[in-house]
C-alpha cells in the first residue's frame, strides 16, 4: 500500500485549513462572558485570530437583542473560518437534551452563517458497531442536506479499541475529508491518548486517502503539539477563554492569575478591562504557538520544536521513553 503523505492543508468544500489548527471555542457552559461578548473580542482581534467555533445550540438559543447573530455576520463578512458545533455539549450540561434535537440543528445551520460544522451526534450510541455506523452515516446525510454546499464532519463516540476501525468505516462510505472524536474518549491520561491519536493516524491512513483527525475539547499547548506529532490535525478548546497561559512555559494557570503575565504582551499596557487583555494575551500566544507548530509538523521538525520548547530535564522523569527518546535523543522507540 503507498504511503500517505500529511498534507499541509486541508480543504472542506470552499473552506480550506493549514493544519494543524485550533478553534478558539466559544460556549455558555463554564465561561464567564456571554457568548457575543466573545465573539466581539475575536472579531475586533480578527487579524491575529481568524478562525473559531460556534455552538449551535447557543445560536438557536439566542434571542434578537443579545448581539450574536450581528457579531457572526460581521465575523463571517470578514472572512473568519466559522466551525459550527452540533449544540450538545451544551444541552448535555443545560438538560435539554430532549428539548435540543436534530431538527433544531438543521434550523440553526440554515439561519447562521458558517463555514463548515460538525454533525449532530450521538453521545450514547447503540453497543452495535454495524448499528452505531449506519446511524452515523444516516445522520451524516440529513445533516449535510440541511448544511447545502458546507461540509458536515461527523463525530464519532466510541471506546477507544472500537473507535478506530469505526472512524475508518465512516470515513471510507461517507467520503468526507475529516472525522471528529472527542479527545476524553482517547484514554485516561495524555501519553495514553497520544497514542491512541497515533493508531487512529494509522488506520484511518489504510483507507487510501488522507483524512484529517479533529479532536473535541483539547485547548492545552503542551497537548496540542503532542497530538499534533501523533497525527491530529484540528482541534477546539475552551482554555483560551478558562485560563491564563504563560508564554514562557506554554503553562495554564487560573484565569485571575494574569496579572502575573500582563508583561508578556504589549497588551498587558493597553488600557483594557481585565477580561479583554487576558483574552487578547491568550490568542496571541495560540495564534504564535501554532504558527510554529504548523512549520514544525510541515518541515518534519517536530522533534526541533520539542527541544525548544520543553526542558528536557523537567519532562524526562515523566515522559515514556517511545516519546523521549524521539524528542531529545534523536532515537526511535
Amino acid at each position: 500500500m503507498m504511503a500517505i503523505t500529511r498534507p499541509e492543508e486541508i480543504v472542506l468544500g470552499e473552506t480550506c485549513l493549514a493544519t494543524p489548527v485550533f478553534f478558539p471555542s466559544i460556549s455558555t457552559v463554564k465561561t464567564a462572558l456571554q457568548p457575543a461578548e466573545y465573539l466581539a473580542t475575536l472579531y475586533s482581534l480578527r487579524e491575529m485570530n481568524k478562525q473559531f467555533l460556534v455552538s449551535a445550540f447557543d445560536m438557536g438559543r439566542s434571542g434578537n437583542g443579545d448581539g450574536l447573530a450581528k457579531w457572526l455576520a460581521a465575523a463571517h463578512e470578514a472572512g473568519a473560518t466559522i466551525l459550527m458545533d452540533s449544540g450538545n455539549y451544551e444541552s448535555y450540561w443545560k438538560e435539554e437534551q430532549a428539548r435540543w434535537r436534530q431538527e433544531n440543528f438543521h434550523d440553526a445551520l440554515q439561519r447562521f452563517s458558517c463555514s463548515f460544522a460538525f454533525g449532530f451526534d450521538e453521545q450514547f450510541p447503540p453497543t452495535d458497531l454495524d448499528t452505531h455506523a449506519e446511524l452515523v452515516i444516516e445522520r451524516w446525510r440529513q445533516d449535510q442536506a440541511a448544511a447545502g454546499d458546507r461540509i458536515i464532519v461527523p463525530i464519532v463516540h466510541e471506546n477507544i479499541e472500537r473507535l478506530p476501525s469505526l472512524c475508518a468505516r465512516i470515513a471510507q462510505e461517507t467520503g468526507v475529508p475529516m472525522i471528529a472524536v472527542a479527545e476524553r474518549r482517547l484514554g485516561s491520561g495524555v501519553f495514553e491518548r497520544t497514542r491512541s491519536v497515533m493508531v487512529l493516524r494509522e488506520v484511518l491512513d489504510s483507507i487510501g486517502r488522507y483524512v484529517g483527525l479533529h479532536l473535541l475539547g483539547t485547548g492545552n499547548p503542551i497537548s496540542l503539539a503532542l497530538y499534533s506529532w501523533a497525527g491530529a490535525d484540528s482541534f477546539d478548546g475552551l482554555e483560551w477563554c478558562q485560563t491564563v497561559v504563560d508564554h514562557e512555559t506554554g503553562l495554564l494557570f487560573h484565569f485571575s492569575q494574569s496579572d502575573f503575565f500582563r508583561k508578556q504582551t504589549a497588551w498587558g499596557d493597553d488600557d483594557l478591562s481585565f477580561q479583554a487583555r487576558t483574552l487578547a494575551h491568550n490568542l496571541a500566544f495560540y495564534a504564535d504557538w501554532m504558527d510554529r507548530l504548523r512549520e514544525a509538523v510541515n518541515d518534519g521538525d517536530v522533534l526541533n520544536f520539542f527541544r525548544c520548547n520543553y526542558s528536557p530535564l523537567r519532562l524526562s522523569t515523566s515522559l515514556p521513553p517511545w516519546i523521549y527518546n524521539r524528542f531529545f535523543m534523536s532515537v526511535e522507540a
